[in-house]
């Protein structure tokens, strides 16, 4: 039996409390491996490529022995197959990657071995691309668009594991640049062992509360524009491309007509469905979302693509209006995008570069809203050439505009094609003063403003040769105070 001489020296071990709720035990990352249809998915992919190639010659007219070279081209589009699926199932044995809450870890052990890992603080966008045949498989690949070359692609995913990894991916990111822009306090060289926040925050006597960094869990998606297919059709058919197809189909059906070759005709028509899919299979059913700070781009027929897009990284806009077009009213918008051009995916090259096919002036206005809140353009006189321009302009002398504001400089040109740019000061990179000869003799001078390379480029063409000076001096400043005020 045991006394009171027997109890262990004080002090003693607090009791435990039964009724605390004990942390959960951290989970381990799973690891994961892509879809075992990966291997079908690049040998449909390659089958649809082979096909392609074959009908192009069939209309190039360079197939003479239809049933030979039908033969030859059978065996090798067969062998490409059959490669392409050998390469999609070692890629499938040989890929994993690794998701958790710390880490997102891309692992691959084909030919050479390679570990990529994703910073969440650099994550600028997450996109979900489905391939005509991976779509119908159920499958897409993410590609992780992290500001540098090429980013990090990982194919083929389930379409639902896609989405649940993008959420996810998302969601770190903007915790990870929560917590950089908001760090903890410091904890006082005199704090116990154990403490990692101070009770208060100094000079205030309420306690510290560290911010929710997490975003909402199901944050909805906001619809900023949905374009009608009626829209697309009539934007893509009422277009100057439209109109130079169907000036060429004439003279090569009179050629087909009197000499009765079908070549001729049925190339154009081959050269005039590849360029109305590329216009309309590509952008078919278009929809921009807006979820928090980011913008959400899907559009695609037979291969979709859902494109994320950070209005911070837009580095400028150019709304375009052909010949044909203003008859229907209709414009398109693209944008340069930093890291756009130096993607080596193909869902992000300068093809995803357009936010807006088709669509009216408010459409227009609806999506420089959400782009850059804030911006009017009424607010912006615009400035003409001076009269002598005109023998360097003389057709479009009345179109060729320019404009200084609070946030942005803007420049309206073009003959065939009215084109207005819109780029920000604060994304301005350099500045340049162009004149030649005939400049020279006319006092005149261009002004180009540089930003990251893409499909939008701004230019002030002729301006007084004083004025352009001035033009330049003024635009340095304007972009270093727009950026540290954006600092």
């Amino acid at each position: 039996m045991t006394g009171p001489d027997d109890l262990p020296p004080p002090p003693y071990p607090a009791p435990v409390d039964a009724t605390e709720p004990v942390p959960p035990a951290p989970v381990p990352p799973v690891v994961e491996r892509p879809s075992p249809l990966t291997g079908v998915a690049h040998g449909g992919i390659a089958l649809g490529a082979a096909v392609l190639v074959v009908v192009q010659q069939l209309g190039s007219g360079e197939v003479d022995d239809l049933t030979t070279q039908g033969i030859v081209a059978g065996v090798i589009s067969l062998g490409v197959v059959l490669v392409a699926g050998l390469y999609g199932l070692f890629a499938w044995r040989t890929t994993s990657f690794v998701v958790a809450d710390e880490e997102f870890r891309v692992e691959r052990n084909f030919i050479s071995r390679s570990s990529s890992k994703v910073d969440y603080t650099k994550v600028q966008a997450v996109e979900i691309a489905q391939p005509f045949v991976a779509r119908l498989l159920g499958l897409a690949k993410v590609h992780i668009d992290v500001g540098g070359a090429g980013g990090l692609d990982l194919a083929f995913l389930a379409n639902s594991r896609a989405e649940e990894l993008r959420e996810h991916l998302l969601a770190r990111a903007a915790r990870a640049k929560a917590v950089g822009q908001f760090p903890p306090p410091a904890v006082p060289p005199s704090a116990p062992a154990g403490e990692n926040l101070p009770d208060a925050l100094p000079g205030e006597d309420r306690p510290y509360a560290p911010p929710d960094f997490a975003p909402p869990a199901e944050t909805p998606e906001e619809l900023v524009h949905a374009m009608p297919p009626a829209t697309l059709l009539i934007g893509a058919l009422v277009s100057s491309p439209a109109l130079v197809f169907s000036l060429a189909a004439l003279p090569a059906l009179v050629f087909s007509l009197i000499f009765g070759a079908s070549v001729p005709v049925i190339g154009v028509l081959l050269a005039f469905g590849g360029w109305a899919w590329a216009n309309i299979g590509s952008n078919w059913g278009f929809r921009m979302t807006r979820r928090g700070d980011t913008l959400r781009v899907t559009r695609g027929f037979a291969s979709t693509t859902a494109q994320g897009l950070r209005p911070e990284r837009i580095q400028g806009i150019a709304v375009h209006q052909d010949l044909l077009q203003r008859l229907t009213g209709h414009y398109r918008v693209t944008v340069t995008v930093l890291g756009f051009a130096e993607s080596a995916n193909a869902e992000s090259s300068s093809a995803n570069a357009v936010i807006l096919p088709y669509g009216t002036w408010g459409d227009v206005l609806k999506v420089l809203g959400v782009v850059w809140p804030g911006l009017d353009l009424n607010t912006i006189q615009p400035v003409p050439q001076p009269a002598r321009a005109r023998w360097l302009t003389p057709m479009a002398f009345s179109q060729h505009t320019w404009g200084v504001g609070p946030d942005v400089v803007v420049a309206h040109h073009g003959l065939l094609e009215h084109t207005l740019t819109i780029v920000p000061h604060r994304r301005m990179q350099s500045l340049e003063v162009e004149q030649g000869p005939l400049q020279r003799w006319l006092g005149l001078a261009t002004v180009a403003i540089h930003t990251t390379d893409g499909p939008v480029s701004l230019r002030l063409y002729h301006l007084d040769q004083e004025t352009a000076r001035g033009v330049f001096v003024d635009q340095l400043d304007r972009g270093r105070r727009a950026r540290e005020d954006a600092a």
